[in-house]
């Protein structure tokens, strides 16, 4: 059975929507903000996130980086899941499970609320 590369398949798609998101640059004022922060008056959990998008596009590593600091890590270790990804597909194996373990869930919500309360702090 063929395996299909999805992970190297979405980050072409990624790469190829940050390159795009270049061309919202001159018109970046006119986006609306944020619903969340114009009701509350505090920064949600994806705010700057189309900015740091714009900037990883424009190739601006450390505006990114500024951002949102957690989507610019995931891109720089995007490369390193993509060739996972293609050496996988090409041996024919499958995805790997997903890990089952409270633990695991706990960590990915903790990075989460950390990367919220970072934003919110910084008054992104």
């Amino acid at each position: 059975m063929r395996r299909i590369p999805w992970v190297a398949l979405g980050a072409l798609l990624a790469g190829l929507g940050a390159w795009l998101a270049t061309f919202l640059q001159p018109v970046s004022e006119l986006l609306p903000g944020c619903a969340f922060k114009r009701l509350t008056g505090i920064a949600c959990i994806t705010c700057g996130l189309t900015r740091c998008v714009m900037a990883l596009g424009a190739w601006d590593w450390p505006m990114a980086f500024h951002w949102h600091p957690a989507t610019a890590c995931m891109a720089a270790l995007l490369p390193v899941a993509v060739l996972w990804d293609l050496h996988r597909a090409w041996r024919g194996e499958p995805y790997p499970g997903l890990p089952d373990s409270r633990m695991a869930r706990l960590s990915v919500w903790m990075v989460l609320i950390t990367i919220w309360a970072l934003q919110v702090v910084r008054g992104i």
